[in-house]
């Protein structure tokens, strides 16, 4: 048996510039941190005489007897591409559901393909599992995403990554003193608008327009750089209108990124104690990151929000990681 999870992110600045749509011509930048919700993958050997050599377990239960047949697209195109003979069970579990904005199909990619390369015997790094999961994603699967999430899930922890044109990329790590890494995420509010999505088809729409909404990536980008160094001065006021002038940009790189239910939820909360804020992912729908100038005002705001609604967290700083295999307990991803 091999145990592996990945975390979920939270993007900050710079969503948009990491598809190579852009970055390609531009390069691109974003901010991002890992919180402690994952996507976990079991998976173990089967015996070689059972009949249906395929377990996969998520939304559906799935026993088949070739890996063709397997309908999950990721799990299928995983094993494929690794060309696995051996029998296999799979099971997945995610902490939050999938479709909110948090990253949670390119967890469930590079969870899934760092126990299958364990399984193997093949050692591998955040890097490596940052590009198989893109590779998978993008290229055999055809989504139309960028690079931000795999990296974010493979490597963990609070970061700001420079992309250039050749989609190679530098990691800055955002580093804290604990006291100051909770004072942080105090002033976090993630609540989930009741409505899930497929990303890629927003995404879709949203690329389209990217060679007429050149000047507002530009300003985007910018402000992935502004929001690094108000970090480091913890000038959280700053950073809380940096947001909200963020999110005004996203929006206008296409009607389909917001709604009225999202747009009501946003202006209720500005009103009621946050700074500003944005939709996560590609939008329409999952998340909204609110952030507040003070721990009095976070709580203000929780106050108007039902319980089931809002989603507390603390930042991981572990990237994807084997928590259990047959010889050994845990072997964190390095």
């Amino acid at each position: 048996m091999i145990i592996t999870r990945a975390p979920y992110r939270i993007s900050f600045f710079g969503g948009g510039t990491d598809y190579p749509e852009w970055f390609s011509k531009n390069g691109g930048s974003f901010l991002s941190l890992s919180i402690n919700k994952y996507a976990y993958i079991a998976l173990r050997v089967k015996p070689a005489f059972v009949e249906k050599r395929y377990r996969v377990s998520w939304r559906l239960q799935e026993d088949v007897t070739e890996i063709g047949k397997i309908k999950h697209p990721i799990v299928r195109e995983s094993l494929l591409h690794h060309g696995f003979n051996d029998g296999l069970d799979i099971t997945y579990l995610g902490d939050l559901p999938s479709g909110t904005g948090l990253g949670s199909s390119s967890a469930f990619t590079v969870a899934l393909n760092h126990a299958l390369l364990t399984s193997i015997g093949k050692n591998s790094n955040a890097k490596d599992l940052s590009s198989l999961a893109y590779f998978i994603e993008r290229d055999k699967l055809k989504e139309v995403i960028g690079i931000q999430d795999q990296i974010a899930t493979a490597y963990g922890g609070f970061n700001k990554v420079q992309i250039n044109k050749d989609a190679s990329y530098e990691l800055s790590k955002i580093t804290m003193s604990a006291e100051d890494e909770q004072e942080f995420v105090n002033r976090c509010v993630l609540v989930f608008t009741g409505i899930n999505r497929r990303a890629s088809s927003i995404a879709e729409q949203k690329v389209k327009n990217f060679d007429n909404k050149s000047e507002i990536l530009k300003k985007m980008t910018q402000k992935v750089n502004d929001a690094y160094e108000i970090i480091k001065q913890q000038d959280y006021i700053s950073f809380g209108k940096l947001l909200h002038e963020n999110w005004l940009l996203k929006k206008s790189l296409s009607n389909v990124i917001s709604n009225t239910r999202i747009d009501e939820m946003y202006d209720f909360a500005i009103e009621n104690g946050a700074k500003g804020g944005k939709l996560l992912g590609a939008g329409s729908g999952g998340f909204l990151l609110f952030f507040c100038d003070s721990v009095l005002n976070k709580n203000k705001l929780q106050s108007k929000f039902s319980e089931s609604e809002i989603v507390n967290f603390e930042i991981s700083k572990s990237g994807s990681e084997i928590i259990l295999n047959d010889k050994c307990e845990k072997n964190e991803l390095l």
